[in-house]
């Protein structure tokens, strides 16, 4: 079986990455890491500060940077604006920062022009009156796929997934747009055999290019609560029925090969013929 990338990612896959060393975010349908791009922004800053905290990290919790940004009214220095806003949203969606692919816009209080609407304010090198001479120093995070991982689902379900020869059973967050073929990679960690087995619903086979619901799955937890279930009333089941197991490593009397390292990776010349 060949193990596949993640294509499509939950909320809750998201969420954990809420650090400033592994920042991911949605938006637009789409995951990005930013850890980098934030990493980028906070280098702009230039200013000679001093940092209350024994460790001089720029992501301490409990410290108070002092620098010249800090004297005009600004907690965190103006180099540090863009990658602030972003950090105080890790794993968390940003589809509300846009609007047909582009931010957000307001009328400037002051100015009275059209700018983009950003909550810690423009970073200080980002004018907020329009100007035909700026451009960006970088490409923008949201610009592009190149801090882009995968595919932000519009809609997750739960599914349940049974061993018939062992009983187990392991209940699932997949996303509504996965195949069966991707959501047996998420089933991968529980059971490595996938290939031994036929994935059956109802008596039936599932094709693994198709979807739950292409499937006939069908996820009925708005019709529970319509009538006041809960949702996880009833999950669906899909069941694994045992074939052959032909994934299984051979067995050490059938190894001809002195090398040890030959049981996992069986190269072809390892082998000797038993009539030899």
């Amino acid at each position: 079986m060949r193990y596949t990338k993640q294509q499509w990612y939950t909320p809750a896959e998201v969420a954990v990455h809420n650090t400033p060393t592994d920042c991911w975010v949605s938006a637009n349908g789409k995951v990005y890491d930013v850890t980098n791009w934030i990493a980028d922004q906070f280098k702009i800053c230039e200013c000679a500060k001093t940092c209350s905290c024994p460790n001089k990290n720029w992501y301490c919790n409990d410290c108070v940077e002092y620098c010249p940004c800090f004297k005009r009214g600004f907690f965190y220095c103006d180099g540090k604006r863009l990658g602030m806003n972003l950090l105080m949203h890790a794993g968390k969606d940003l589809t509300y920062w846009f609007k047909d692919g582009d931010w957000v816009r307001h009328i400037h209080a002051v100015t009275g022009t059209k700018v983009t609407y950003r909550q810690h304010g423009h970073g200080f090198r980002d004018p907020i009156g329009p100007s035909t001479r700026w451009r960006p120093l970088c490409e923008p995070w949201w610009s592009g796929d190149k801090y882009v991982v995968g595919k932000a689902t519009a809609k997750t379900r739960p599914i349940r997934i049974t061993n018939t020869l062992t009983g187990s059973t392991v209940t699932l967050e997949v996303c509504s747009e996965e195949t069966i073929y991707e959501i047996m990679m998420r089933y991968y960690p529980h059971n490595s055999h996938l290939m031994s087995y036929t994935w059956r619903y109802m008596g039936k086979a599932l094709c693994l290019k198709k979807t739950l619901d292409e499937n006939g799955i069908p996820d009925e937890r708005e019709r529970f609560s319509d009538v006041a279930l809960a949702e996880n009333m009833h999950i669906p089941a899909i069941l694994l029925y045992y074939n052959d197991d032909l994934t299984e490593d051979p067995p050490r009397s059938d190894c001809f090969c002195e090398n040890v390292t030959c049981m996992m990776k069986r190269p072809s010349g390892c082998f000797k013929s038993a009539l030899s």
